[in-house]
Protein backbone atom coordinates (compact mmCIF):
# COMPACT_ATOMS: atom_id res chain seq x y z
CA UNK A 1 0.00 0.00 0.00
CA UNK A 2 0.86 3.44 -0.49
CA UNK A 3 2.16 5.25 2.37
CA UNK A 4 0.20 8.59 1.47
CA UNK A 5 -2.85 7.28 0.72
CA UNK A 6 -3.25 6.00 4.82
CA UNK A 7 -5.38 7.96 6.35
CA UNK A 8 -5.70 8.51 10.16
CA UNK A 9 -8.80 6.46 11.46
CA UNK A 10 -11.82 8.96 12.41
CA UNK A 11 -13.36 7.91 15.83
CA UNK A 12 -16.67 6.81 15.27
CA UNK A 13 -18.30 9.04 17.99
CA UNK A 14 -16.37 12.06 16.28
CA UNK A 15 -17.59 11.27 12.82
CA UNK A 16 -21.76 11.00 14.20
CA UNK A 17 -21.12 14.18 16.46
CA UNK A 18 -20.13 16.17 13.21
CA UNK A 19 -22.79 18.91 12.62
CA UNK A 20 -24.08 19.07 9.19
CA UNK A 21 -22.81 21.97 6.75
CA UNK A 22 -25.40 22.06 4.88
CA UNK A 23 -26.56 22.11 1.06
CA UNK A 24 -26.85 24.57 -1.56
CA UNK A 25 -26.18 27.92 -0.87
CA UNK A 26 -26.08 27.68 3.08
CA UNK A 27 -23.07 25.46 2.64
CA UNK A 28 -21.33 27.85 0.38
CA UNK A 29 -22.19 30.97 2.61
CA UNK A 30 -20.98 28.57 5.65
CA UNK A 31 -17.30 28.16 4.13
CA UNK A 32 -16.86 32.10 3.45
CA UNK A 33 -17.44 32.64 6.76
CA UNK A 34 -14.92 30.36 7.71
CA UNK A 35 -11.90 31.57 5.59
CA UNK A 36 -12.97 34.81 6.57
CA UNK A 37 -10.97 34.70 9.33
CA UNK A 38 -7.76 35.06 7.39
CA UNK A 39 -8.47 38.33 5.75
CA UNK A 40 -9.89 39.83 9.24
CA UNK A 41 -6.09 39.14 10.39
CA UNK A 42 -5.07 40.68 7.07
CA UNK A 43 -6.62 44.23 7.31
CA UNK A 44 -5.18 44.37 10.56
CA UNK A 45 -1.91 45.70 9.37
CA UNK A 46 -2.58 46.10 5.47
CA UNK A 47 -5.64 49.04 6.52
CA UNK A 48 -2.72 51.33 8.07
CA UNK A 49 -0.19 50.51 6.50
CA UNK A 50 0.13 53.79 3.24
CA UNK A 51 -1.26 55.96 6.03
CA UNK A 52 0.81 55.57 8.62
CA UNK A 53 2.92 58.51 7.59
CA UNK A 54 -0.36 60.64 7.85
CA UNK A 55 -1.13 59.01 11.09
CA UNK A 56 2.44 60.04 12.56
CA UNK A 57 2.21 63.40 11.93
CA UNK A 58 -1.03 63.75 13.19
CA UNK A 59 0.42 62.86 16.57
CA UNK A 60 3.77 64.25 16.49
CA UNK A 61 2.66 66.98 18.27
CA UNK A 62 4.40 66.96 21.95
CA UNK A 63 5.06 62.94 21.50
CA UNK A 64 7.32 60.50 19.07
CA UNK A 65 4.65 60.57 16.28
CA UNK A 66 6.84 57.62 14.31
CA UNK A 67 6.43 55.76 17.54
CA UNK A 68 2.86 55.88 18.21
CA UNK A 69 2.01 55.09 14.40
CA UNK A 70 5.02 52.08 14.84
CA UNK A 71 2.84 50.96 18.04
CA UNK A 72 -0.50 51.18 16.56
CA UNK A 73 1.16 48.29 13.84
CA UNK A 74 2.42 46.36 16.90
CA UNK A 75 -0.27 46.30 19.02
CA UNK A 76 -3.17 43.96 16.89
CA UNK A 77 -0.12 41.44 17.17
CA UNK A 78 -0.07 41.66 21.11
CA UNK A 79 -3.59 41.56 21.19
CA UNK A 80 -3.47 38.78 19.33
CA UNK A 81 -0.71 36.11 21.36
CA UNK A 82 -2.76 37.32 24.12
CA UNK A 83 -5.95 37.19 23.22
CA UNK A 84 -5.44 33.48 21.44
CA UNK A 85 -5.35 31.25 24.65
CA UNK A 86 -8.51 33.53 26.22
CA UNK A 87 -10.67 33.33 23.23
CA UNK A 88 -10.15 29.61 23.06
CA UNK A 89 -11.09 28.90 26.32
CA UNK A 90 -14.24 31.16 25.78
CA UNK A 91 -14.73 29.01 22.55
CA UNK A 92 -15.21 25.93 24.75
CA UNK A 93 -16.95 27.86 27.70
CA UNK A 94 -19.64 30.24 25.91
CA UNK A 95 -19.67 28.09 21.99
CA UNK A 96 -18.02 28.73 19.02
CA UNK A 97 -21.51 30.59 17.40
CA UNK A 98 -21.56 33.02 20.26
CA UNK A 99 -17.83 33.71 20.52
CA UNK A 100 -17.68 34.49 16.55
CA UNK A 101 -20.80 36.17 16.61
CA UNK A 102 -19.13 38.64 19.52
CA UNK A 103 -15.70 39.10 17.93
CA UNK A 104 -17.03 39.98 14.75
CA UNK A 105 -19.23 43.14 16.69
CA UNK A 106 -16.33 44.28 18.74
CA UNK A 107 -13.75 43.74 15.66
CA UNK A 108 -15.83 46.03 13.83
CA UNK A 109 -15.96 48.52 16.73
CA UNK A 110 -12.80 48.56 17.84
CA UNK A 111 -11.08 49.29 14.37
CA UNK A 112 -13.58 51.74 12.85
CA UNK A 113 -13.15 53.44 16.47
CA UNK A 114 -9.80 55.00 14.99
CA UNK A 115 -12.00 57.24 12.44
CA UNK A 116 -12.92 59.20 15.40
CA UNK A 117 -10.61 58.80 18.22
CA UNK A 118 -7.89 61.77 18.67
CA UNK A 119 -6.25 60.90 22.09
CA UNK A 120 -3.07 58.15 21.31
CA UNK A 121 -3.53 56.38 24.19
CA UNK A 122 -7.29 55.59 23.44
CA UNK A 123 -6.31 54.77 19.86
CA UNK A 124 -3.34 51.97 20.80
CA UNK A 125 -5.80 50.66 23.06
CA UNK A 126 -8.72 49.99 20.59
CA UNK A 127 -5.79 48.41 18.26
CA UNK A 128 -5.16 46.04 21.28
CA UNK A 129 -8.71 45.18 21.32
CA UNK A 130 -9.18 44.87 17.76
CA UNK A 131 -6.31 42.15 18.02
CA UNK A 132 -7.81 40.48 20.79
CA UNK A 133 -11.25 40.38 18.67
CA UNK A 134 -9.44 38.94 15.52
CA UNK A 135 -7.73 36.24 17.52
CA UNK A 136 -11.29 35.49 18.35
CA UNK A 137 -12.70 35.39 15.04
CA UNK A 138 -9.44 32.75 14.15
CA UNK A 139 -10.14 30.33 16.97
CA UNK A 140 -13.83 30.12 16.57
CA UNK A 141 -13.83 29.81 12.82
CA UNK A 142 -10.64 27.17 12.94
CA UNK A 143 -12.84 25.35 16.00
CA UNK A 144 -15.90 25.26 13.70
CA UNK A 145 -13.43 23.95 10.70
CA UNK A 146 -12.52 20.89 12.64
CA UNK A 147 -16.60 20.44 13.45
CA UNK A 148 -17.84 20.58 10.71
CA UNK A 149 -15.09 18.81 7.98
CA UNK A 150 -13.21 15.61 7.59
CA UNK A 151 -9.50 15.89 7.14
CA UNK A 152 -9.66 16.05 3.74
CA UNK A 153 -12.15 18.81 3.44
CA UNK A 154 -10.37 20.46 6.22
CA UNK A 155 -7.20 20.45 4.35
CA UNK A 156 -8.92 22.14 1.17
CA UNK A 157 -10.64 24.77 3.52
CA UNK A 158 -7.43 25.63 5.47
CA UNK A 159 -6.01 25.90 2.33
CA UNK A 160 -8.19 28.54 0.94
CA UNK A 161 -8.49 30.35 3.97
CA UNK A 162 -4.59 30.99 3.57
CA UNK A 163 -4.82 32.01 0.00
CA UNK A 164 -7.98 34.29 0.67
CA UNK A 165 -6.35 35.91 3.10
CA UNK A 166 -3.14 36.59 0.76
CA UNK A 167 -5.21 37.92 -1.32
CA UNK A 168 -7.35 40.18 0.62
CA UNK A 169 -3.80 41.45 2.06
CA UNK A 170 -2.83 43.19 -1.30
CA UNK A 171 -6.22 43.99 -2.35
CA UNK A 172 -6.75 45.86 1.04
CA UNK A 173 -3.08 47.49 0.61
CA UNK A 174 -4.40 48.64 -2.63
CA UNK A 175 -7.72 49.53 -1.33
CA UNK A 176 -6.19 51.46 2.05
CA UNK A 177 -3.77 53.44 -0.21
CA UNK A 178 -6.29 54.74 -2.78
CA UNK A 179 -8.99 55.66 0.00
CA UNK A 180 -6.14 57.57 2.03
CA UNK A 181 -5.04 59.59 -0.50
CA UNK A 182 -8.65 60.25 -1.61
CA UNK A 183 -9.84 61.45 1.79
CA UNK A 184 -7.04 61.62 4.26
CA UNK A 185 -5.19 59.04 6.80
CA UNK A 186 -8.42 58.42 9.08
CA UNK A 187 -10.50 57.30 6.13
CA UNK A 188 -9.52 53.20 5.38
CA UNK A 189 -10.73 52.93 9.54
CA UNK A 190 -13.50 52.69 7.71
CA UNK A 191 -12.25 49.39 6.23
CA UNK A 192 -13.00 47.16 9.38
CA UNK A 193 -16.93 47.39 8.96
CA UNK A 194 -15.64 44.46 6.97
CA UNK A 195 -16.73 42.45 10.27
CA UNK A 196 -20.38 43.55 9.75
CA UNK A 197 -20.53 41.88 6.42
CA UNK A 198 -19.39 38.62 7.96
CA UNK A 199 -21.29 38.99 11.01
CA UNK A 200 -24.54 39.39 8.71
CA UNK A 201 -23.22 36.08 6.65
CA UNK A 202 -22.60 34.43 9.55
CA UNK A 203 -25.96 35.34 10.99
CA UNK A 204 -27.49 33.18 8.11
CA UNK A 205 -25.07 30.23 7.83
CA UNK A 206 -25.12 29.50 11.26
CA UNK A 207 -28.38 29.39 12.73
CA UNK A 208 -28.97 29.68 16.67
CA UNK A 209 -28.55 25.79 18.20
CA UNK A 210 -26.01 25.07 15.83
CA UNK A 211 -22.26 24.92 16.75
CA UNK A 212 -22.94 24.91 20.44
CA UNK A 213 -20.00 24.72 23.40
CA UNK A 214 -18.47 21.47 23.98
CA UNK A 215 -20.64 19.64 27.21
CA UNK A 216 -18.70 19.91 30.29
CA UNK A 217 -18.24 16.09 30.90
CA UNK A 218 -16.34 15.44 27.70
CA UNK A 219 -14.13 18.89 27.93
CA UNK A 220 -13.68 17.55 31.76
CA UNK A 221 -12.23 14.13 30.66
CA UNK A 222 -10.32 15.52 27.73
CA UNK A 223 -8.62 18.60 29.96
CA UNK A 224 -5.64 17.46 30.15
CA UNK A 225 -4.94 16.58 26.47
CA UNK A 226 -3.98 20.42 25.24
CA UNK A 227 -0.30 19.56 27.36
CA UNK A 228 0.11 16.61 24.74
CA UNK A 229 0.05 19.72 21.79
CA UNK A 230 3.28 21.08 22.59
CA UNK A 231 5.23 19.79 20.21
CA UNK A 232 2.92 21.23 17.58
CA UNK A 233 3.06 24.83 18.92
CA UNK A 234 7.43 24.44 19.65
CA UNK A 235 7.37 23.28 15.66
CA UNK A 236 4.67 26.14 14.77
CA UNK A 237 6.91 29.02 16.42
CA UNK A 238 10.14 27.38 14.60
CA UNK A 239 8.58 27.15 11.51
CA UNK A 240 6.96 30.79 11.41
CA UNK A 241 10.25 32.48 12.65
CA UNK A 242 11.14 31.52 9.08
CA UNK A 243 7.99 32.10 7.18
CA UNK A 244 8.23 36.13 8.49
CA UNK A 245 11.73 36.25 7.46
CA UNK A 246 10.43 37.58 3.90
CA UNK A 247 8.09 39.88 5.67
CA UNK A 248 10.72 41.59 8.61
CA UNK A 249 13.76 41.00 6.97
CA UNK A 250 13.91 41.13 3.15
CA UNK A 251 13.21 45.03 3.16
CA UNK A 252 16.96 45.79 4.94
CA UNK A 253 18.33 42.96 2.72
CA UNK A 254 17.41 45.25 -0.63
CA UNK A 255 18.30 48.29 0.81
CA UNK A 256 22.21 46.46 1.55
CA UNK A 257 22.19 45.91 -2.05
CA UNK A 258 21.54 48.78 -3.12
CA UNK A 259 17.57 49.11 -3.68
CA UNK A 260 15.97 51.96 -2.03
CA UNK A 261 12.62 52.64 -3.72
CA UNK A 262 9.76 51.68 -1.83
CA UNK A 263 8.11 51.12 -5.04
CA UNK A 264 10.42 48.45 -6.06
CA UNK A 265 10.69 46.86 -2.76
CA UNK A 266 6.93 46.68 -3.46
CA UNK A 267 6.87 44.67 -6.28
CA UNK A 268 9.94 42.10 -4.86
CA UNK A 269 7.66 41.32 -1.59
CA UNK A 270 4.39 41.40 -3.97
CA UNK A 271 5.85 38.50 -5.81
CA UNK A 272 5.87 36.15 -3.01
CA UNK A 273 2.81 37.29 -1.80
CA UNK A 274 1.26 36.27 -5.20
CA UNK A 275 3.15 32.78 -4.96
CA UNK A 276 1.80 32.18 -1.18
CA UNK A 277 -1.59 32.19 -2.72
CA UNK A 278 -0.47 29.94 -5.04
CA UNK A 279 1.23 27.72 -2.64
CA UNK A 280 -2.07 28.17 0.08
CA UNK A 281 -4.74 27.19 -2.24
CA UNK A 282 -2.99 23.64 -3.56
CA UNK A 283 -1.96 22.35 0.12
CA UNK A 284 -5.82 20.53 -0.28
CA UNK A 285 -4.69 18.98 -3.58
CA UNK A 286 -0.97 17.98 -2.44
CA UNK A 287 -2.02 16.83 0.98
CA UNK A 288 -4.68 14.81 -0.47
CA UNK A 289 -2.08 13.39 -3.14
CA UNK A 290 1.04 13.21 -0.91
CA UNK A 291 -0.03 12.86 2.47
CA UNK A 292 1.00 15.08 5.55
CA UNK A 293 4.99 14.22 5.51
CA UNK A 294 5.64 15.20 2.04
CA UNK A 295 3.87 17.85 1.71
CA UNK A 296 5.68 18.93 4.73
CA UNK A 297 8.57 18.09 3.24
CA UNK A 298 8.24 20.01 0.33
CA UNK A 299 7.20 23.38 2.21
CA UNK A 300 10.57 22.80 3.71
CA UNK A 301 12.47 22.13 0.90
CA UNK A 302 10.82 25.30 -1.07
CA UNK A 303 11.26 27.73 1.56
CA UNK A 304 14.95 26.55 1.97
CA UNK A 305 15.98 26.84 -1.68
CA UNK A 306 14.02 30.48 -1.59
CA UNK A 307 15.71 31.90 1.29
CA UNK A 308 19.04 30.27 0.07
CA UNK A 309 19.16 31.71 -3.67
CA UNK A 310 17.58 35.00 -1.44
CA UNK A 311 20.87 35.35 0.96
CA UNK A 312 23.55 33.99 -2.17
CA UNK A 313 22.49 36.79 -4.85
CA UNK A 314 22.68 40.24 -4.59
CA UNK A 315 20.22 41.15 -7.97
CA UNK A 316 16.31 42.05 -7.95
CA UNK A 317 15.31 38.91 -10.24
CA UNK A 318 17.07 36.45 -8.18
CA UNK A 319 15.88 37.95 -4.87
CA UNK A 320 12.74 38.16 -6.79
CA UNK A 321 13.41 33.99 -7.76
CA UNK A 322 13.93 32.77 -4.21
CA UNK A 323 10.59 35.27 -2.94
CA UNK A 324 8.64 33.55 -5.40
CA UNK A 325 10.16 29.78 -4.29
CA UNK A 326 10.16 30.84 -0.05
CA UNK A 327 6.38 32.47 -0.54
CA UNK A 328 4.78 29.11 -2.19
CA UNK A 329 6.37 26.95 0.78
CA UNK A 330 5.30 29.24 3.40
CA UNK A 331 1.79 29.41 2.06
CA UNK A 332 1.26 25.94 1.62
CA UNK A 333 2.78 24.98 5.34
CA UNK A 334 0.39 27.37 7.32
CA UNK A 335 -2.90 25.18 6.29
CA UNK A 336 -0.20 22.02 7.06
CA UNK A 337 0.20 23.09 10.40
CA UNK A 338 -3.39 23.74 10.94
CA UNK A 339 -4.18 20.97 9.73
CA UNK A 340 -2.19 18.34 11.64
CA UNK A 341 -3.31 20.44 15.02
CA UNK A 342 -6.82 20.12 14.41
CA UNK A 343 -6.25 16.08 13.76
CA UNK A 344 -4.04 15.92 17.02
CA UNK A 345 -6.44 18.21 18.99
CA UNK A 346 -9.42 16.51 20.60
CA UNK A 347 -13.18 17.84 19.90
CA UNK A 348 -13.34 18.72 23.41
CA UNK A 349 -10.45 20.85 23.38
CA UNK A 350 -10.02 22.47 19.72
CA UNK A 351 -11.13 25.70 20.78
CA UNK A 352 -8.06 26.34 23.39
CA UNK A 353 -5.83 24.49 20.83
CA UNK A 354 -7.09 26.96 17.64
CA UNK A 355 -6.24 30.08 20.60
CA UNK A 356 -2.68 28.60 21.47
CA UNK A 357 -1.90 28.20 17.50
CA UNK A 358 -2.22 32.27 16.66
CA UNK A 359 -0.40 32.70 19.38
CA UNK A 360 2.11 30.61 18.26
CA UNK A 361 2.38 32.46 14.93
CA UNK A 362 2.63 35.64 16.13
CA UNK A 363 5.17 34.78 18.56
CA UNK A 364 7.46 33.38 15.74
CA UNK A 365 7.08 37.12 14.30
CA UNK A 366 8.03 38.27 17.93
CA UNK A 367 11.41 35.80 17.82
CA UNK A 368 12.08 36.15 14.49
CA UNK A 369 14.48 39.94 15.12
CA UNK A 370 15.48 38.86 18.27
CA UNK A 371 16.84 35.86 16.68
CA UNK A 372 17.91 37.54 13.56
CA UNK A 373 19.49 40.75 15.02
CA UNK A 374 22.29 38.75 16.26
CA UNK A 375 23.17 36.92 12.69
CA UNK A 376 22.34 39.91 11.00
CA UNK A 377 24.91 42.42 13.24
CA UNK A 378 27.11 39.47 13.36
CA UNK A 379 27.64 37.81 9.63
CA UNK A 380 25.85 40.28 7.74
CA UNK A 381 21.93 39.96 6.01
CA UNK A 382 22.95 38.29 3.42
CA UNK A 383 24.50 35.04 5.49
CA UNK A 384 21.51 35.73 8.03
CA UNK A 385 19.39 34.06 5.16
CA UNK A 386 21.51 31.59 4.30
CA UNK A 387 21.45 30.39 7.86
CA UNK A 388 17.82 30.40 8.07
CA UNK A 389 17.66 28.47 5.02
CA UNK A 390 20.42 26.01 6.04
CA UNK A 391 18.58 25.29 9.31
CA UNK A 392 15.02 24.72 7.03
CA UNK A 393 17.20 22.09 4.83
CA UNK A 394 18.17 19.71 7.83
CA UNK A 395 14.66 20.24 9.21
CA UNK A 396 13.18 19.07 5.44
CA UNK A 397 16.26 16.28 5.37
CA UNK A 398 15.40 15.08 8.88
CA UNK A 399 11.44 14.75 7.28
CA UNK A 400 13.14 12.70 4.87
CA UNK A 401 15.08 10.43 6.63
CA UNK A 402 12.41 9.80 8.53
CA UNK A 403 9.63 9.17 5.55
CA UNK A 404 12.44 6.90 3.92
CA UNK A 405 13.05 4.73 7.15
CA UNK A 406 9.39 4.47 7.81
CA UNK A 407 8.86 3.21 3.98
CA UNK A 408 11.53 0.66 4.13
CA UNK A 409 10.56 -0.96 7.65
CA UNK A 410 9.14 -4.07 7.48
CA UNK A 411 5.19 -4.05 7.99
CA UNK A 412 3.71 -6.97 10.22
Amino acid sequence: MNKSTVKLAVPAAEVSARPSAGSGWRRWLLMAVLVSSAPCMALLFTALGPVLPGLAGYFSQGRDGALVAQLVMTMPSVGIIIGGPVTGWLVERWGRRRTLFAALALYSAAGCAGYLLTDATVLLASRLVLGLCAAGVATSTLALIGDYFDSETRGRILGYQNAGGAAFGLLSLLMAGAIGESHGWRAPFGMYAFGVLILLAAACALPSGTARKAPAAAMEAAGGSILSLWPVYLLIVVVYLAVFMSAVQLSFLLAVDGVTSPQVMSWVMASGSVATIAGSASFGALHARLGGRWTFFGCLALMAAGYGVIGATHSIGWTMAGGVLAGAGGGCIGPYLANLLLERAAPAVRGRAAGFMYSAVFLGDFVNPLVVTPLRTGLGIHQAFLVIAAALALGAAWVLARGVRQAAAPRP
